[in-house]
C-alpha cells in the first residue's frame, strides 16, 4: 500500500479523497487487495488496518494541545514519551497550549499530524492537510523526516507541485487512474 513518504498529487474531483478513504477501510472495495505489511487488509474492519487518516477536521477541539497529543498512544494504551512528544512538537512548531478548539486551522492540522505520528501506525494517511500551512514544504520535510525516523509510512495528498516534490515517490492521479511520475528509489 504505502512505503516511505509518498504522494498523490492532482486537481479536485481526481480520486485523491476517495482513494485514501478506501485504504483507510472507510469504503468497500469491490475487487482487489490493499496490502499493509504483506497482509491483506481490504477485508479487515478500519480499526484494524494501523491507519490514521489526518483530514481538515481531524482535532478533538475541547482538548487540550498535550492531551490532545499522547491520545492515541494513551487509547493503545502505550506510555507516553515525553522526550518522543518534545521532539514531535519541536519539529513541527508547536508552541501553542490550550484547547484544540481555539486554535487557528493551521495549527490546529500541526497538533493532529503530531499526534497521528505519536500513535505510532503503520501508516499514516493525510488528506490536503499540508495545503493549509504557509510554510508547508517545510513541514513536510520535517514530517518526512520524523517518520523516517519513526517507522511510520505516510500517504499524502495535495495539488502542490512544490509539496509533491518533497515525496520518495510522486503519483499522479487523473480520473480516477495512478501513474508513477517520480521515485526516489
Amino acid at each position: 500500500m504505502v512505503d516511505g513518504f509518498v504522494c498523490l498529487m492532482g486537481k479536485n474531483g481526481s480520486g485523491k479523497t476517495t482513494l485514501i478513504n478506501t485504504l483507510a477501510g472507510f469504503y468497500d472495495v469491490d475487487g482487489g487487495s490493499i496490502v499493509v505489511d504483506g497482509v491483506d487488509v481490504a477485508r479487515l474492519e478500519a480499526y484494524r488496518r494501523g491507519i490514521v487518516v489526518v483530514n481538515h477536521n481531524s482535532h478533538l477541539p475541547n482538548m487540550e494541545v498535550e492531551d490532545h497529543l499522547v491520545y492515541g498512544l494513551k487509547l493503545k494504551g502505550l506510555s507516553v514519551d515525553r522526550a518522543g512528544v518534545e521532539l514531535v512538537k519541536s519539529s513541527l512548531g508547536i508552541n501553542y497550549h490550550g484547547k484544540v478548539g481555539k486554535l487557528s486551522l493551521g495549527m490546529k492540522i500541526r497538533v493532529a499530524l503530531a499526534t497521528a505520528l505519536l500513535s505510532r501506525p503503520k501508516a499514516i494517511l493525510a488528506d490536503e492537510v499540508f495545503s493549509s500551512l504557509h510554510d508547508s514544504v517545510a513541514v513536510l520535510e520535517s514530517y518526512k523526516k520524523l517518520s523516517r525516523e519513526w517507522g511510520v509510512d505516510v500517504l499524502y495528498t495535495t495539488q502542490s507541485v512544490d509539496e509533491g516534490r518533497v515525496a520518495d515517490k510522486l503519483y499522479l492521479i487523473e480520473a480516477g487512474t495512478t501513474r508513477l511520475v517520480h521515485s526516489n528509489d
